[in-house]
């Protein structure tokens, strides 16, 4: 499924991967955020993939709109990891965090997966 700005793709049972587009204004959040829950909605989902692979820095604006994103499909019961995070993303994240995110981080799904499983 194709929504202005991001790529969402099932990739597996209840697994999908949300891969942001150069295209991607996370400023006009609100359409997107309720289009990628809609879709997790109807599918069932429990785990949101967000592939941080293209995103060189990570500014307080664009750490917003990941806490956003991550804090809204959290209250339909769909956790949220971003995958990876380049070193340069990773640095910038930790010099101006406040809080804990509200999401969690791994440096490629299978390793999240497995993780998971070992808790």
């Amino acid at each position: 499924m194709s929504l202005s700005g991001v790529h969402l793709t099932q990739i597996g049972r209840a697994d999908f991967l949300l891969e942001p587009l150069r295209s991607l204004n996370v400023g006009d959040n609100a359409r997107l955020i309720e289009g990628v829950v809609e879709r997790l909605l109807r599918a069932g989902a429990a785990r949101l993939y967000y592939d941080l692979s293209s995103q060189a820095i990570i500014d307080p604006v664009y750490y917003a709109w990941l806490n956003q994103l991550a804090k809204t499909v959290a209250a339909i019961n769909v956790k949220m990891v971003c995958v990876h995070m380049q070193p340069t993303a990773a640095f910038a994240l930790v010099q101006f965090e406040r809080e804990t995110p509200a999401f969690e981080t791994a440096l490629e799904i299978s390793d999240w997966q497995n993780s998971a499983h070992n808790k």
